[in-house]
């Protein structure tokens, strides 16, 4: 891909990113009209500000706390770190992350922190059902999330979810409040803000939803770049597409299993991203990727000792 369409994913990012922050900026304000006037409204906005400017100095530990996640040193995993480090290297990143294992069956990999303190976890589904290959292109995925900083805009369109749910929640309940006083003829609460608190996740979801699948689909273009070849991350994601479907349909009544509808998915359909990475085979070349520098496959990644998924009191098996 030349520097042009680089530069215009750029742009496109950006926007996406202000669209998300003044959407926020927008519903709180409002929010804070109605309920105390213009004061409010501004206080609104500065809390919109600082939240956005200072949700990454959030530990990312606090969060692989709460997924019961457990360090990878460099002793338990030196080949996996191997592999990180070239990956690393070839980003041009400044400081290597570190690795976290999460005890889920589920094939999944996510990342916290900054650069400076960046932290991937990777799940036991991935650890044993994927090639060292294979792991590595996920890895490489990561990093691309890392470099493009995308974790600070994600973890603010996550938090800018979380609140417009409890917000919506706050107006439904409201809106039980307020019919009962509407036919007793007394004064009620203002419907206007009780719709837009109701209907506020609307735009904030529908923009995170396509924040995500903008970055997404960066990361996949920035992991095929690390590695010189995005045919092994499709190879990879074509895995994870494979077994989450047969998981979900072990979790269904045979015969009504149905895919999700592509609106009301925060990544883009795996089928979606496989072909965009296998259109991108024909700019790479062999002699050019990363493979070669890797430790052999037959070499173990990891010594660490994994701890076995047990079904959690959510019904998710960590």
């Amino acid at each position: 891909m030349d520097e042009y369409q680089l530069f215009k994913h750029k742009i496109i990012n950006t926007i996406q990113s202000w669209l998300l922050v003044i959407a926020m900026m927008i519903t709180l304000s409002l929010l804070g009209w109605l309920l105390g006037g213009v004061m409010f409204a501004l206080y609104a906005i500065l809390l919109v500000i600082i939240i956005f400017l200072f949700n990454h100095k959030i530990s990312p530990y606090l969060i692989l706390k709460m997924y019961r996640t457990k360090k990878i040193t460099h002793h338990q995993a030196p080949n996996l770190y191997k592999i990180l480090t070239i990956l690393s290297k070839r980003a041009d990143l400044q400081k290597i992350p570190q690795l976290y294992y999460l005890p889920s069956d589920l094939m999944n990999a996510f990342t916290v922190g900054t650069e400076k303190d960046a932290v991937i976890a990777l799940s036991d589904g991935i650890l044993q059902r994927l090639s060292q290959k294979e792991i590595a292109a996920i890895l490489a995925h990561e990093i691309s999330h890392i470099v493009n900083g995308d974790v600070k805009i994600m973890r603010f369109a996550d938090f800018t979810n979380h609140l417009t749910n409890i917000l919506s929640i706050v107006g439904q309940i409201l809106l039980l409040l307020n019919l009962p006083l509407y036919f007793l003829e007394v004064d009620t609460i203002s419907w206007l803000l009780i719709f837009v608190l109701i209907f506020a996740p609307i735009v904030t979801n529908l923009l995170q939803l396509a924040l995500s699948r903008t970055r997404e689909y960066d990361a996949d273009l920035g992991a095929a770049q690390i590695l010189g070849d995005p045919t092994m991350l499709a190879a990879a994601l074509t895995k994870m597409g494979n077994y989450q479907k047969k998981f979900l349909a072990k979790a269904t009544m045979p015969g009504h299993y149905a895919p999700e509808p592509s609106l009301l998915r925060t990544h883009p359909s795996i089928k979606n991203r496989v072909k965009r990475l296998l259109e991108l085979k024909k700019y790479y070349n062999a002699e050019d990727s990363i493979w070669q520098e890797l430790v052999p496959d037959k070499l173990p990644l990891t010594s660490l000792v994994l701890i076995e998924p047990r079904w959690h009191m959510s019904g998710v098996r960590f």
